[in-house]
Formats: C-alpha cells, structure tokens, sequence
C-alpha cells in the first residue's frame, strides 16, 4: 500500500467529530470500532496467497453499507444498476487488462453517475456504491480465480477513491446547506435590523 488515505480520513474525522461533539461522532465511533475489529481479524486469521482480504477495510464498508442504507429512499435499483457497471468493469479488465487507458477511472465516474442518477440522494449513492463495491469483492475473488498471482480486496484504489470521494461529497454538502441556512437567515431578518449601521 503506498499511503493508507483511507484509514487516516475515517481517523481524523473520528477525532475531529469527538472532540468538537458533533452529532456524527456516534457513526464515525461505529466506523473505527468496526476498523478495529477488522484488523484484529486480519491478525488472528491471516490470509493465504493470492488472495489479501482486508478485514479492516471491508468491516468498516459492511458497517457504512449498513447505515447508508437505513438512511436511502432507494434501495434496490441503484444497487443492481451499480453492480452492473462494478461487474462490466471486473469482466473487461479480466478479457482485456491494460488496452483501455485510465479505465479504473472511466469505470469509477461511471459507477457514480450511475448510482447518483438512480438513488438521487447522498445517502442513496453511498449505499449503491459501497454495497456494489462488497459484491464486487465476491465477483472478483471467482472471476480471478486461477489467473492472479496476488490481489488485495478491497483494492487501495477502490477504498481510497470512495473514502474521498464519499468525504468529499459530504463536506460540499455540509458547506452548501450551512450557505443556505446564512442566507435564509439574511433574507428572514427584519428590514429594521438591515438599515441599523
């Protein structure tokens, strides 16, 4: 792994939400609880080559999976529609490795259009892609059988791009809803109180 970004976003974020006592620090608890226990699995059993499942990384997807979709108005399509795209992906780069250049990322701008088209919502997207992205790992582990010398699963740039991309989305949307509410404010706030120096 070059830089477990990752694991260092879902930590801080952790920290930051407990020390400032944000109502998210419940779920971020959950998230590093479940990392926890991940790891402690990945030293207990170990794993056998080729295949380097990372108990930590998959736990924390399984718990965030969970909570998303509690939270998603659609559930089903999207995750069919996302599985669609993750399997299409799995199956050309088995066929076809190397000849489609940035493949990894045309697949991945797909998956989340795809997913935000269909759920429509943060919540919805999150559970499309992270419960896709659980599947996939099955599908890969019996697609690749017998062709692969070594494959983590999840792969870093699976993990990494979705813990960024997730985090990112969810800071837009956090800053544009405070935005909102100071300029809703701004417009409720009675003209007497505007023409005061």
């Amino acid at each position: 792994m070059v830089f477990p970004y990752g694991e260092w976003v879902i930590i801080s974020l952790t920290l930051l939400t407990w020390s400032e006592k944000q109502a998210s620090r419940r779920f971020f608890l959950m998230l590093t609880a479940a990392w926890l226990v991940g790891k402690g699995l990945e030293i207990l059993m170990g794993t056998a080559l080729p295949w380097n499942w990372h108990f930590a990384r998959l736990s924390v997807m399984l718990v965030f999976w969970v909570w998303a979709l509690k939270r998603a108005e659609h559930r089903v399509f999207p995750f069919l529609l996302t599985s669609l795209i993750f399997s299409a992906e799995t199956l050309f780069l088995v066929n076809e490795p190397g000849v489609f250049p940035y493949g990894s990322w045309f697949f991945a701008l797909g998956k989340l259009l795809a997913a935000w088209l269909s759920a429509r919502t943060y919540w919805g997207t999150a559970a499309a892609l992270t419960g896709s992205a659980l599947f996939n790992q099955l599908f890969l582990r019996f697609t690749y059988d017998g062709i692969i010398s070594y494959m983590d699963l999840p792969n870093d740039f699976t993990w990494n791009v979705g813990i960024g991309l997730l985090s990112l989305w969810a800071g837009l949307s956090l800053g544009w809803s405070l935005y909102c509410e100071r300029k809703r404010a701004e417009i409720y706030e009675a003209p007497e109180e505007r023409d005061l120096p």
